[in-house]
């Protein structure tokens, strides 16, 4: 049986809604569509056709923080008719991403209850509690993702921040300045970065940016590093201290070689960033505050 006369049979037995996206959640094609409720088209975000209370979820389970899979998600009133609660879930098939919208009445409230605190609980075991940023756990599951999106020749900027000189604030004026250290310099972080790019505490005092590269000879992570830094040294009164910033840009295919498993494929990821670390330290032996860039060729 061809799959033209599988999706005839998918619509005249159940509503359903399959949706191609890309890497950042925007409909590439609907490719079935058999819920007349529903008006979807391409170039939208997924996040868009729901309603702006679900958007946070759509966002979470795209990203995988719910295991993939939403129940009873409202679609926004301009992309219904009527009300319209829908089962979502994602999926990576050979590389491309695929969103299912299946219709489904909430009908207990226990059982969105259990959801919210499942999302709650996911939220904090992935997130940072001092800056809100990813930490360690968080921000691969969003890694893996770019480096499973099929293109090899994909480009990705690794940016890795060393806070200057953290344990002598903590050793001078106490742990509380150093927090407030560590929360002003997230913070510029946070407001600097775009929504597609991934921003986490790595450590104590150590963070990372990992951003996919834009086309162009210059490189989208470097151009990122300077920012921040000159945020800072434009407004030197403000920052209790200043980065030592290593960068290095890298392509999916060096990391992503075909048949390797998924602890393989986290090993090759973590060999990248140790040269973006690196580039760290040797900012920071030149006399901090400073940017250093591998400019390995691709």
């Amino acid at each position: 049986m061809n799959i033209m006369n599988v999706l005839k049979i998918l619509q005249k037995v159940s509503d359903i809604t399959i949706l191609e996206l890309d890497s950042d959640g925007k409909i590439n094609n609907v490719i079935f569509n058999s819920n007349t409720g529903i008006l979807v088209k391409k170039n939208q975000e997924l996040k868009e056709i729901f309603s702006p209370k679900e958007r946070k979820k759509v966002e979470r389970i795209f990203t995988g923080g719910l295991g993939k899979e939403g129940k009873y998600l409202r679609i926004s009133k301009r992309y219904s008719k009527g009300t319209q609660y829908v089962n979502t879930r994602i999926e990576d098939i050979d590389g491309k991403i695929y969103a299912y919208l299946v219709p489904g009445q909430p009908h207990r409230e226990e059982e969105l209850e259990y959801e919210n605190r499942v999302q709650e609980l996911s939220y904090k075991a992935e997130t940072d509690q001092l800056t809100g940023l990813l930490n360690r756990h968080g921000y691969w599951e969003r890694v893996k993702r770019i480096l499973n999106c099929g293109d090899s020749g994909r480009k990705i900027g690794i940016i890795f921040l060393d806070m200057d000189k953290l344990t002598e604030i903590n050793n001078t004026k106490g742990h509380k300045v150093g927090d407030k250290a560590i929360n002003q310099l997230s913070s510029l972080i946070a407001r600097t970065i775009r929504s597609r790019d991934i921003a986490v505490r790595y450590g104590g005092d150590e963070f990372l940016i990992i951003v996919e590269e834009l086309s162009g000879k210059k490189s989208t992570a470097y151009g990122l590093a300077k920012r921040i830094l000159r945020e800072i040294n434009q407004n030197k009164s403000k920052f209790l201290t200043t980065f030592s910033i290593g960068v290095h840009v890298t392509k999916v295919g060096k990391v992503n070689k075909k048949g390797i498993t998924t602890t393989q494929l986290h090993r090759n990821w973590e060999e990248q960033v140790v040269i973006a670390d690196t580039m760290a330290y040797k900012a920071k032996a030149s006399g901090r505050n400073t940017i250093v860039f591998s400019k390995r060729k691709l």
